[in-house]
């Protein structure tokens, strides 16, 4: 299955300006990623659980519903966040990556990763 979860994966980082995407349980722990890139996976998934576990609580709070996307624009990158069952997804982009697109190809491809979980 992990080989499956890695070849969606990989889609992911098909989108232009994608560099990383990881899949991360709840509790802070990587399943799977692919990245272009250098990065700490694990202190990676620890910070996306606690970021997706303090957003969802705001939701909650103001009966804004379940979390749909979660971004984060930085001056030298971009972070979009969604939740995929009961594990969350992350995608790290450049700066200068059109958000709309990406946030249009994570919703046309959730389908596709939930399919291997």
């Amino acid at each position: 299955m992990s080989q499956k979860i890695a070849d969606v994966l990989s889609g992911f980082i098909e989108i232009n300006g994608v560099k990383s995407v990881a899949l991360v349980g709840r509790d802070g722990f990587v399943i799977e990623s692919v990245t272009t890139e250098q990065v700490d996976m694990e202190a990676l998934g620890a910070m996306v659980a606690t970021a997706i576990g303090t957003t969802e609580l705001l939701g909650k709070e103001f009966n804004l519903g379940p979390l749909s996307q979660y971004l984060v624009e930085f001056d030298n990158g971009k972070v979009i966040i969604t939740s995929v069952g009961n594990d969350i997804l992350a995608l790290f982009a450049d700066a200068d990556t059109v958000i709309g697109g990406v946030r249009f190809a994570v919703k046309k491809r959730l389908d596709e990763l939930l399919e291997v979980l």
